[in-house]
This record gives structure tokens, C-alpha cells and sequence, in this order.
């Protein structure tokens, strides 16, 4: 186990996590660039043998059921994905490569993959209906829940050890994922997470997210939706008491909730699919 120092060093200074890839940082650029037109996004993503490599691949999967291949970015933002959609996955993807999760015994990318996206899309779904101030980017929103749980990818990283007897114990007896970390870790996949955000100059509505969520700090309605959404897609549509996102959303009935995750799970298989793709 490493001592909470040690791990906080070796998180602060990243050693060995390079910065981000070109074309993470371009992307990085039009994330936050309203005026990004559609053509600038696939020449950027072009640019990335495997980013664009995946992003066709999704396009192209059985799901979307394409009876003339998708051959081109272009051609996947306008027949198939979107523009939005294709912003947040081309940069999760570059994002995703710098990490190397195949040494930690136990660890499922592609669940990994899938929580995440079902995280993003509840976040984006709940911040329309529960957000009392002035509404913010539901791009950004959809961000912030995508890689809301970075940190864990952090972990997986730079301790596959220590982080495969973290999934081993939680198999065994389910108990607080944090806790668990910072016991055999050293430190939790938040606050690796806030630290990685900070250090990479993600946008700051990313940054803020998962530093709140280290404390599950509801002042900030944005960080109080991507957890709550996060905690949704947890129980997987299982049967489970929802006060506890209630609480955190104050205004939304358990009715309402109810409503939006039974749209979300409508949506679950191509997430699967979608997520399958990314980690091929």
C-alpha cells in the first residue's frame, strides 16, 4: 500500500502520464468553441488515424444499422452521431489513450466506458429539468459527466496493483469504492481526478465537477447532477430507493426522475455498443 503522501506525489507530478496529445488539445479548443463549425471538428479528428478509426467504427456499428457504410467524419457527424456527441467522444478518446488500464487484473474498460457515458447522458438529462440558476452549456454538462470518473482511469494507471485489490475486495464485499482507495491506494480516484483536471486545464465546469465531487458538495448544481446521474447509472435500473439523488436535486420529484432514467435506459444498448467500440 502506499502511504497518502507518496500517492499524492506521484499524482501531482504525473511522471508518468505525458500531456496531452495533439489532438486532444485541439479538441480540447473546440470544446469550447460555440462557433466550431462541423467541418473544422472532422478535419482535426482526421488528423488521428485512431481517433477517427473509432469514431467510424461507432458510426458503422449494428446498432445504427447503416445500409451504406460511413466512409468519413463528416459522414458520421451528419448521418449518424451528431455533432455533440462526436465533440465529446473524439476528445474522450484522445484523452483515453494516454492511460494503459491492461496491467491491472480485473479492471473492464468497456464498463468503465459505458457508466461513463450513461453518467454524461443523465447529466445532461437531469440539468435540463433541475437547474434553478442561469442554464449552463448541456455540452459542458455532458462533459463533466463523461469523465466524471477520470480519476479512476488515473489510479488504474499509475497503481494496477494496488487498484486490482481494490476491485477484488469490492467483489468480495461491497462497501465505499473512496474509502477502499484511499485505504489500499492511498488516495481516492476524485482526488486524482481533480488533480489531473486541474493539471491538464480542462474546461472549468470539468475541473469543478470532480473537485466538488470529492466532497460530494452539492453548492455547485452542476457537480450535485453529474453525481446524482453517476449514482443513477450505478444501480443499472435496479429497483433501488432514489432519495438520495432526490436530496441532492432539490425540486425534483421521484416521479420525474423515474421518467428520465427510464429515457436514459432506453438508450442503454447503444451505449454498450458505443462503448465496445472504444475500447477496441
Amino acid at each position: 500500500m502506499q502511504s497518502a503522501t507518496q500517492a499524492k506525489q506521484q499524482i501531482l507530478l504525473l511522471k508518468q502520464l505525458p500531456p496531452l496529445s495533439a489532438t486532444a488539445a485541439r479538441l480540447l479548443e473546440i470544446l469550447s468553441d460555440d462557433n466550431c463549425s462541423l467541418a473544422q471538428l472532422a478535419r482535426v479528428i482526421s488528423q488521428d488515424p485512431t481517433v477517427t478509426a473509432r469514431i467510424l467504427g461507432v458510426a458503422n456499428s449494428a446498432y445504427f444499422g447503416q445500409v451504406t457504410p460511413i466512409h468519413t467524419v463528416e459522414e458520421a457527424i451528419i448521418r449518424v452521431l451528431g455533432l455533440n456527441m462526436v465533440k465529446s467522444l473524439a476528445f474522450s478518446i484522445a484523452l483515453s489513450g494516454v492511460f494503459d488500464t491492461t496491467r491491472c487484473q480485473g479492471f473492464d474498460l468497456e464498463n468503465y466506458w459505458f457508466r461513463s457515458l450513461a453518467t454524461a447522458l443523465m447529466s445532461r438529462e437531469l440539468c435540463r429539468h433541475v437547474v434553478a440558476s442561469k442554464q449552463p452549456d448541456l455540452d459542458s454538462v455532458y462533459l463533466a459527466g463523461l469523465l466524471f470518473d477520470i480519476g479512476t482511469l488515473v489510479l488504474v494507471h499509475l497503481f494496477p496493483e494496488d487498484y486490482a485489490k481494490v476491485i477484488a475486495q469490492l467483489r468480495q464485499t461491497p462497501s465505499d469504492p473512496r474509502r477502499l482507495e484511499t485505504e489500499l491506494v492511498g488516495i481516492s480516484s476524485r482526488e486524482a481526478g481533480a488533480w489531473l483536471t486541474d493539471r491538464w486545464h480542462l474546461p472549468p465546469v470539468v475541473v469543478k465537477v470532480v473537485a466538488l465531487s470529492v466532497r460530494d458538495d452539492s453548492a455547485c448544481e452542476v457537480a450535485a447532477v453529474s453525481l446524482a446521474a453517476d449514482r443513477v447509472s450505478a444501480r443499472a435500473g435496479q429497483d433501488q430507493d432514489p432519495s438520495g439523488e432526490l436530496g441532492m436535486l432539490p425540486g425534483l420529484t421521484e416521479t420525474a426522475l423515474a421518467e428520465i432514467e427510464a429515457q436514459c435506459r432506453l438508450r442503454d444498448e447503444e451505449l454498450h455498443s458505443i462503448a465496445d467500440l472504444m475500447v477496441k
